[in-house]
């Protein structure tokens, strides 16, 4: 009875240790991949924080107005220019 709890502990031991020695290796290599995830994660965040300043940019009104000066040659039309026109359907209606 004694030989074979001398045996069990014999195998025991070693297996605990290579148990343990895993298990430490499994954690660095988590802790790594956690660490790489953070940083992937405050990148995204940063690009995230550009692409919306650089919507806001683009869509104010004094920057659509530029644009249309300068890019697409528009520029504003004089209020005597603007030819309105009349829907048959509502001038019956009248």
């Amino acid at each position: 009875m004694r030989r074979s709890v001398t045996a069990l502990l014999i195998l025991l031991v070693p297996a605990l240790l290579f148990a343990n020695v895993y298990q430490a290796f499994r954690h660095g290599r988590l802790e790594r991949r956690i660490a790489e995830l953070e940083r992937e994660q405050i990148s995204l965040i940063e690009e995230n924080k550009r692409v919306i300043l650089a919507i806001s940019v683009l869509t104010s009104p004094r920057r659509i107005g530029d644009l249309a000066d300068q890019e697409l040659g528009l520029g504003r039309i004089r209020p005597d220019a603007v030819l309105w026109l009349e829907d048959a359907s509502r001038r019956s209606a009248e």
